[in-house]
């Protein structure tokens, strides 16, 4: 073999070299990008099992709808990232009216690291929450709440997205909560205000009769998650968070 042969030879062995090096690449970025997607996926659907499964099990009364939404301003800008559900362990202290602190689950972004989304409880909490319509009390004692040391709080995921309204603001983690109820609060409270009539309620699916009445409230949840792997590290394109949607609903009746 002439030099000639031997140095195309070798030309053409570091061709087949690169060649596969950079398959071996592609190969391992697709993998943990693969990967990546498919842990946020699985972080994705163990939260909304339990928050939906929460809110489905949640406990009502004509004072309090099961679960309350509460929102947070920022920049002027309204976010609806704290959903508030009365899950008691037990018998509830007062069926008939409002909940206990110490009998409500809250699920929000935490205040400290805001990439990971909660489950907090309180069971040592023995007031009463206020009426439904203060929000002003709800949001200072949720608040306080989200903020204990005492509290039992537990991560759901920490792969929450996290972003800001500007420059000038802090991070918040990436949830929203949106919920609509049958009738409504303010149709509930002006019936029992003597302002509105029993059939002009907005009855769901029309379910009433002459003393009882079906009411529906429902929440639809929405997370954003964020991977995080040796992909996302090294590929843009991989920190795309990527939106998760889920819904619950609660049904009881209403008294006349």
């Amino acid at each position: 073999m002439t030099l000639l042969e031997l140095f195309c030879a070798m030309a053409a062995m570091a061709m087949v070299v690169v060649a596969l090096a950079a398959l071996a690449n592609a190969v391992q970025l697709n993998y943990e990008h693969g990967e990546s997607y498919g842990a946020i996926t699985q972080h994705a659907r163990v939260v909304m099992e339990r928050m939906t499964r929460t809110v489905n099990e949640a406990t009502t009364s004509p004072s309090f709808p099961g679960f309350l939404i509460l929102s947070a301003t920022d920049s002027g800008y309204q976010f609806p990232d704290t959903l508030v559900v009365w899950h008691p362990s037990g018998t509830p202290a007062n069926p008939t009216g409002l909940p206990l602190y110490g009998e409500l689950m809250v699920y929000s972004w935490d205040v400290n690291n805001p990439n990971q989304l909660l489950q907090i409880t309180n069971p040592s909490d023995t007031r009463t929450v206020p009426a439904v319509t203060d929000q002003t009390d709800w949001a200072s004692n949720i608040l306080a709440m989200k903020q204990s040391t005492t509290a039992t709080k537990v991560v759901l995921t920490n792969l929450l997205r996290t972003a800001s309204v500007n420059s000038g603001s802090t991070l918040r983690g990436v949830v929203r909560f949106v919920s609509r109820s049958y009738p409504t609060t303010m149709e509930w409270s002006n019936y029992q205000a003597g302002t509105s009539t029993w059939p002009s309620l907005s009855w769901v699916q029309g379910t009433y009769g002459s003393l009882t009445g079906l009411r529906q409230v429902w929440v639809r949840i929405e997370i954003q998650l964020t991977p995080t792997t040796t992909t996302a590290a090294s590929n843009s394109a991989a920190l795309v968070p990527t939106p998760f949607f889920g819904s619950a609903a609660v049904y009881y009746s209403l008294h006349k």
